[in-house]
């Protein structure tokens, strides 16, 4: 609910219109699974309601309802996995998934596999920029990928807030 403390938290028609331009990234031939589909919907709802929530009770209420949701009109065996407290399955998707040659939009398998692909990222810019002394923890990981989905969408644009130091100008140009 909007509040003068929340003022960001109306939600209109352009972002429904923001999950559906994120389901259409994907393709036929890595989507042909309706429980992947799925969960690239939850994906898309979470990048673009959930991340614009600022309270800890908040976003709880979000995964509360978004799984309310997906149990009434989906069929997804494992949700529990992705919203429990300890150890969850990443619920990411993102275009460097496969690795940073396939430019295909699918579902990162794990924080393993996709540590070893911003690791190798980091090293390519490294390579050919200042060295840039990153620490890639999951939190980290998360925020790439939401980073790089914000600017693959054509207008993508995003106010990183943080405070000075917390890595918002190295993760973005990562």
């Amino acid at each position: 609910r909007k509040t003068a403390v929340n003022f960001h938290y109306e939600f209109t028609v352009r972002h429904l219109a923001n999950v559906f331009q994120g389901l259409l990234m994907s393709s036929v031939e890595n989507f042909d699974d309706p429980v992947k589909l799925s969960r690239l919907w939850l994906h898309e709802s979470e990048r673009v309601y959930a991340d614009r929530l600022v309270s800890v009770q908040d976003l709880a209420n979000y995964n509360k309802s978004a799984q309310a949701v997906a149990n009434k009109f989906f069929k997804i065996g494992d949700l529990a996995d992705y919203y429990k407290k300890e150890n969850p399955k990443p619920l990411i998707f993102s275009h460097f998934a496969g690795g940073l040659g396939d430019r295909v939009y699918n579902e990162v398998a794990s924080f393993e596999s996709l540590s070893k692909i911003l690791e190798e990222a980091l090293s390519e810019y490294n390579e050919t920029n200042a060295l840039m002394d990153l620490v890639l923890f999951e939190d980290a990981l998360k925020h790439i990928c939401r980073i790089s989905r914000i600017l693959s969408n054509p207008g993508g644009h995003a106010l990183l807030v943080g405070v000075g130091g917390s890595g918002k100008q190295s993760l973005s140009k990562l």
